[in-house]
């Protein structure tokens, strides 16, 4: 469940579990927000038909912005698949092709959790380093309410 933004701007800090059907609700209106979650929905389909484990969102997206310009992520894949990536999968986790082609700002990394903690300390925190902020989190493996 995502939480109400502690400031009206931000979620509380911490890690919240949501379907996608939960963030389309949440995030999704307006025009440009239908626009990145509708690129997004067929991307997190390639990204369970790949086997990842989970993605995290974070950014202006899940945030008060009332015009984010992209969804900021981090895909998390099974330890030790990365080299062995169909090419369909290997282009997701492509930053430059995912910023233009769906306005996806894309980070990825092995599904090792202190290396998972440790990139997402950088993004639980706003530009000026003085607010926390919270994360949300999608579990690809048990994936539900997806919605296209």
């Amino acid at each position: 469940m995502i939480p109400d933004f502690y400031d009206g701007h931000f979620l509380p800090d911490g890690a919240h579990d949501a379907t996608w059907q939960e963030v389309q609700t949440r995030f999704g209106s307006g025009a440009k927000r239908q626009s990145l979650c509708a690129r997004m929905s067929q991307v997190l389909l390639t990204a369970r038909r790949c086997g990842f484990r989970e993605v995290f969102l974070f950014g202006s997206f899940i945030s008060g912005k009332p015009d984010p310009g992209d969804i900021d992520l981090m895909w998390v894949y099974r330890s030790g698949s990365y080299e062995g990536m169909a090419p369909e999968c290997q282009e997701i986790v492509n930053h430059e092709m995912m910023k233009a082609r769906h306005g996806l700002d894309v980070f990825c990394c092995s599904d090792d959790r202190a290396t998972i903690e440790d990139l997402l300390s950088t993004w639980r925190v706003d530009r000026d380093r003085t607010k926390k902020r919270g994360i949300v989190r999608i579990d690809l493996e048990r994936f539900e309410g997806l919605i296209i």
